[in-house]
């Protein structure tokens, strides 16, 4: 199955089937720091993450995916803020 590109954080974390504790986990073994809410908050679109927390997340994301023998579906901080735009 190839997954679509593109996806913000939501869609990413809709089809990567992991829990918000495993997305924090993985956050932080890729040199990320927010808490376990806050990655929450962020997924949800209850926070705005900064480009550094956003970027972090989509990497575990993405890193996941990997792991699962797929690309990287999930856009990093400078692609979705060239699309909003």
């Amino acid at each position: 199955m190839t997954l679509p590109s593109g996806l913000g954080l939501a869609e990413g974390m809709a089809l990567s089937r992991l829990t918000f504790e495993a997305l924090w986990l993985l956050q932080v073994s890729v040199g990320g720091t927010a808490g376990q809410l806050e990655v929450e908050a962020y997924v949800l679109g209850m926070l705005n993450p900064d480009e550094h927390s956003h970027d972090v997340i989509a990497q575990a994301m993405n890193e996941h995916f990997l792991d699962e023998g797929q690309a990287y579906p999930v856009s990093y901080w400078s692609a979705t803020a060239t699309t909003a735009t």
